[in-house]
């Protein structure tokens, strides 16, 4: 099959509008893998889930907190941890 890679490519080439991408984005990797290559990247369900794991609110907040970190860590530039372009 097509790769995400390729398929963004394609889509940038026939419109000019900013390109955004969540089906399937779960974990910090692949969020990573879509901001490379898109404008932005949804994430859905993955988040709901932690959230409906939660024992009270403030459980809440903590997992969601603890899971958008994670995400931003992974999509960072920089050569830091979870860093995606090695730049300094």
């Amino acid at each position: 099959g097509e790769g995400l890679e390729d398929y963004v490519a394609r889509v940038r080439a026939a419109c000019r509008l900013p390109l955004y991408v969540g089906f399937g984005v779960g974990t910090p990797g692949q969020a990573a893998r879509v901001a490379a290559c898109a404008d932005g990247v949804i994430v859905g369900s993955a988040l709901l889930r932690r959230l409906a794991d939660a024992a009270d609110t403030d459980d809440a907040r903590a997992r969601a907190r603890a899971f958008c970190a994670g995400l931003l860590a992974a999509m960072a530039p920089g050569d830091g941890p979870g860093g995606k372009d090695g730049s300094t």
